[in-house]
Formats: structure tokens, C-alpha cells, sequence
């Protein structure tokens, strides 16, 4: 009877070891099916998934020290998955110092467990496995609240990436591939980086700080036409430049009809911040520029093959080209401005064979500003109505800053069509600004600030206004980092002021949206008489002193034969 009692309990005790085994490792049905969630807000992603290792999954609870239990799961008897052709990825992780000693698919994976996610040697094994992919487990192409699911996955390891070709000359993204191991529901933040842009023009003298870009630099800007206008083309180099092989890095500019590129001016440099203060030249072995027969029509293109051949371009630096161009004849006047713009084309398929692949970034555009004056000659008589005056002659001029840093006197010089084409320092070869029949004219692609209208002749039979005449163009613009893009915001306001009692202000002809300020100024009828203390004064005295000796040799000569004819 001891004896049945001592088997009956030894049978009991062996039973209750038994499933206390079976609670603390279990195999996972072969049915169960999981799922891998893709956190990326931007749309427009095929996110694939590849078996790359199948296994036995483990389920094993684990007693922690507080009393409460953690699960763990892994892979056992891994072999290949059936996305992928195991001996020929075998052969090709054989040539590298990671996994040269590999025999089998469980060698593999032992390798891989060593490294983390995002480690260069798992980012270099999902490249030379994504040469050797045959059979897609699963992929999602819709993006839920900011995540793409792919469902449906037996357990293994999976190599996730985009569909090649799926985002070739998608806006401001770009391919990726990692490696999951999938034992439960997973979720994966993929990592990648693009660059980005910005376009600067710098204005000379209504915005003199620097906003971060240098100083003056800023998205609006108005000059002369005939000036040359600095603008400033500011790229970033991005944090996953080591995940590429080559780095393609292309500026498309585009100007408007209005500015012509000095190409001769073109600089490129490479800085650790977007103001250039330690900025270093490249030099031109290492890109080109192209200014005619541009892939899509732009004014000029710095295109480097392989940014990651240039000394000193590392992550998180900033590639800034320099330039200028001339306001030229055909700049718009007030709005709609000369807009102007660039994007950046660069490498965005990390992945083996997605060299070639290439996005760019959203545009970022900039614009400048230039203005007219229009002036009337009218008459300046009391009583009558404004009449104009053809034939007056005026010389328009401004204060410059020489080469020498001192002020110099510039005469502007203009075209028929009262376009401004230069400054000249000498009044002989500044233009001649003629009244014509309606006692008019204008001067075109004026820059705001201030100058002198100087009346060299007056319509006949009328005063010459001898002192010139001070003119303030003052343009309200919205100078600053922000502008949106619409002109109507960039400019808002127009006026002008001067200092002579001779000069209406015309504020019904006076128009932001034209970008045009007009005045009148007003002669008056007679004849000159000279100035004060001038030549002219010492003619009238003499003609004085000869009158008043005439009348004395006269009175004499008449005593004298008075005094004879008695």
C-alpha cells in the first residue's frame, strides 16, 4: 500500500513539473500572423516587406526579482526566409569581415544579434540583402493617421523598405531600408534625412542687421536698375550622408527675365552655420556650373556628383553659394517684383542600386523691388489752370558711396524710354530729362532713398528753377525671414516727399501697385535775373558806371560849347 502511495505521488510530482515546463516556454502556433506599424507622417510612401530568417518562435516567461513575470520571445532553428535567395546572400555577406566565417542562415543571425538597428554594419547587411530579394511578404501604401501597417507576417526577421522607383522626384523625402525582428506586433520609426534650401537677397540699406544669413540678407530687397544684386543660395548637408555611397547635390536657380546672372561672380563654400562665418572655399574641381541647356530650364545650375568628395562636407554642415546679378531693362516696375527662385536636387535611395535616384526639395523664392518717377512741368501763374510745360531740362542725380568709401555725386543715365541703364560720375554723359508736349517725363527703375532733380533749362519764357530739388522715394516692403510668397505682401506702400515749395505732390498718380511715385513742378513766368553777387551783378554795375560817366561827359560837353558860342 506505501508503495502505490510513494508511485501515486511521484506520478503527481513528475505531472505538476510538466506544466509548470509548459507555462514557462511554449511554442507559438505556426497560424499566428503579426504585424509591422510604420510611423511616417508624409504620404506617398510603398512600404514592402521581405522575409529574410524563419524560425521557431519561444515563448519563455521570466521571473523578475519584484515577483512580477516578463515574456520573452525569440527565434530558434533559424533557417532563410522565403523572401530571400539564402545561398546567394550567403556567397556575398562571405566577401565581407562581419560574416566571412558564416556557414548558414543561423550563423547569419547569431552575427546580427551583436549590432544595433541602426548600426552601420546591420545598415550594410540590409544593402547587400537587398540585392537577393525574391518573394514579398507583405507591403502598405496607405497612411493612417501617420502610420503604414503591414499585416499579416509570420514570425522572422524582415527586411522593410520602399518600393525602388516609388519616390524619384518626390518633394522632400526620401527612400530607407532596416532590418525588424518580427515576434509579436512591432512598430518601426524609419530614419532618414533630407536636405533643404533657402534663397537670401541682400537689401542695402532698409535692412541692415543680420537675420541669420549675414547682413542685410533677407527675402525682399529693391535697388537700381544697373545695380548688381548680391543674393545668397543656402543648402544643408544631411544627417545620413555616410548611408550613401556617392551624394548627387544639385542648386537650380532660376532668375527672373528682369536680373542677368554674373557668372563670374559665383563662389561656393562650405560652413557650419547659414551666416558663412567660418565659410571656406571649394574649390571648382569638385562641381560645375551650367548656365544654358538646364534639365528644366533654369538660369544657371552648381551641380556636384559626389558632395561626399569634397574635403570638409560633413553632416550637419551648410553648402552656400554666393553671387550676383544686374537688375537689367526688363525688370518689372512696383509689383508683380522679379521673383526669384531655387530648389535642390540630391540623392535620396540610400539603398544598394539607388544610386541614381534623386528628390528635390520645395522651392524657396525671393524677390526685388524697383520704382518710377514721373514728373510734370506745369505752370506755376496764379489763377489759371495747370498748364504744361514742354522743353524744360532737368539732370536727376544721387549720393553714392564711391570705391574709395567716400561720397560721390552719380548722374543717372537712361534709355528713350526713361529706363535707367547706368550712373555716371560726370553731369556731361548723365541723360538729359526733356519735358515732352505734355511737360512730361519719367525716370524707370529707381531704387527707394533719395534724390536731386536738378532744371537745367526752362521752358521758354519761364524761370529757371536754379536750386535742385530734394526727392525721398520711400517704398514700404516687408523685409524680413518670412515672406510667404505672395508680392502684394513683400511690397504695401509707396509715397514720396521734397523740399520745395515749387513741387506738388501728385498722390492720385502715385501707386504701390505701379511702383511709380509722380510729382509736379511748377515754373514761373518771365525772365532771370541774376543771381545776387554774381557775374551778372558786376555787369550791372558797370553798365552803371558807364551810364553815369556818359551822362557826365555829356553835361560837360554841352558847358563847353555853350561857353563857346558866346
Amino acid at each position: 500500500m506505501r508503495k502505490i502511495r510513494k508511485l501515486i505521488g511521484l506520478l503527481l510530482a513528475a505531472a505538476m513539473v510538466f506544466t509548470m515546463s509548459a507555462v514557462a516556454f511554449a511554442d507559438d502556433s505556426s497560424e499566428t500572423r503579426y504585424s509591422i506599424t510604420i510611423k511616417n507622417e508624409k504620404s506617398g510612401h510603398t512600404y514592402e516587406a521581405y522575409q529574410i530568417f524563419s524560425g521557431d518562435l519561444k515563448v519563455e516567461t521570466v521571473q523578475n526579482a519584484d515577483g512580477s513575470a516578463t515574456e520573452k520571445r525569440t527565434l530558434s532553428n533559424i533557417e532563410w526566409g522565403n523572401g530571400i535567395n539564402g545561398e546567394a546572400l550567403l556567397g556575398a555577406l562571405k566577401g565581407t569581415t562581419a560574416f566571412r566565417n558564416c556557414e548558414d542562415a543561423a550563423d547569419v543571425a547569431d552575427v546580427l544579434e551583436n549590432y544595433r538597428t541602426d548600426s552601420s554594419e546591420i545598415k550594410a547587411f540590409a544593402d547587400i540583402a537587398g540585392q537577393h530579394l525574391t518573394t514579398r511578404s507583405g507591403f502598405s501604401n496607405t497612411c493612417v493617421n501617420g502610420e503604414y501597417t503591414i499585416t499579416d507576417l509570420e514570425a522572422g526577421y524582415y527586411l522593410v523598405k520602399d518600393l525602388d522607383k516609388s519616390l524619384s522626384g518626390v518633394e522632400g523625402d526620401a527612400y530607407t531600408d532596416f532590418i525588424l525582428k518580427v515576434v509579436d506586433d512591432t512598430e518601426a520609426q524609419p530614419k532618414s534625412d533630407v536636405p533643404s534650401v533657402e534663397k537670401k537677397v541682400q537689401e542695402d540699406d532698409k535692412y541692415k542687421r543680420d537675420g541669420g544669413y549675414g547682413e542685410g540678407y533677407n527675402d525682399v530687397a529693391d535697388w537700381n536698375i544697373g545695380d548688381d544684386v548680391p543674393f545668397k543660395l543656402i543648402g544643408t548637408v544631411p544627417d545620413n550622408l555616410d548611408d550613401y555611397k556617392t551624394y548627387k547635390y544639385i542648386f537650380h536657380d532660376t532668375l527672373s527675365a528682369g536680373l542677368t546672372l554674373n557668372v563670374n561672380t559665383i563662389n561656393v563654400y562650405v560652413a557650419s552655420n547659414k551666416e558663412g562665418t567660418d565659410k571656406a572655399l571649394i574649390s571648382k574641381e569638385y562641381y560645375r556650373v551650367r548656365t544654358s541647356d538646364t534639365a528644366d530650364k533654369c538660369s544657371f545650375e552648381v551641380a556636384f556628383v559626389n558632395l561626399k568628395a569634397v574635403p570638409s562636407v560633413t553632416a550637419g554642415k551648410y553648402i552656400i553659394v554666393e553671387y550676383t546679378a544686374k537688375l537689367n531693362e526688363r525688370a518689372e516696375i512696383g509689383l508683380p517684383g522679379n521673383p526669384n527662385k531655387v530648389y535642390l536636387e540630391f540623392s535620396n535611395n540610400p539603398n544598394s542600386g539607388g544610386e541614381g535616384d534623386t528628390g528635390k526639395t520645395p522651392e524657396d523664392e525671393v524677390i526685388v523691388f524697383t520704382y518710377e518717377l514721373d514728373v510734370t512741368k506745369i505752370s506755376g501763374e496764379e489763377g489759371i489752370a495747370e498748364t504744361p510745360l514742354p522743353g524744360a531740362e532737368f539732370k536727376l542725380y544721387r549720393q553714392a558711396t564711391g570705391a574709395d568709401g567716400n561720397t560721390v555725386t552719380e548722374y543717372v543715365i537712361v534709355n528713350v524710354d526713361g529706363k535707367v541703364t547706368g550712373w555716371t560720375q560726370n553731369e556731361a554723359d548723365g541723360s538729359v530729362l526733356t519735358a515732352d508736349a505734355n511737360g512730361q517725363f519719367k525716370v524707370s527703375g529707381l531704387d527707394d532713398g533719395t534724390y536731386y532733380l536738378k532744371e537745367t533749362k526752362a521752358p521758354d519764357g519761364y524761370n529757371l528753377n536754379s536750386t535742385p530739388i530734394k526727392i525721398e522715394i520711400d517704398a514700404t516692403t516687408n523685409n524680413g525671414q518670412n515672406w510667404a510668397g505672395t508680392p502684394e505682401d513683400a511690397l504695401t506702400n509707396i509715397s514720396v516727399t521734397d523740399d520745395s515749395s515749387d513741387v506738388e505732390i501728385d498722390k492720385a498718380n502715385t501707386s504701390a501697385n505701379e511702383g511709380k511715385v509722380s510729382i509736379k513742378v511748377k515754373n514761373y513766368p518771365g525772365s532771370d535775373l541774376p543771381e545776387t553777387g554774381g557775374m551778372g551783378t558786376r555787369v550791372i554795375y558797370a553798365l552803371g558806371v558807364i551810364l553815369v560817366l556818359g551822362s557826365g561827359a555829356v553835361l560837360i560837353a554841352r558847358k563847353y560849347f555853350r561857353k563857346s558860342n558866346k
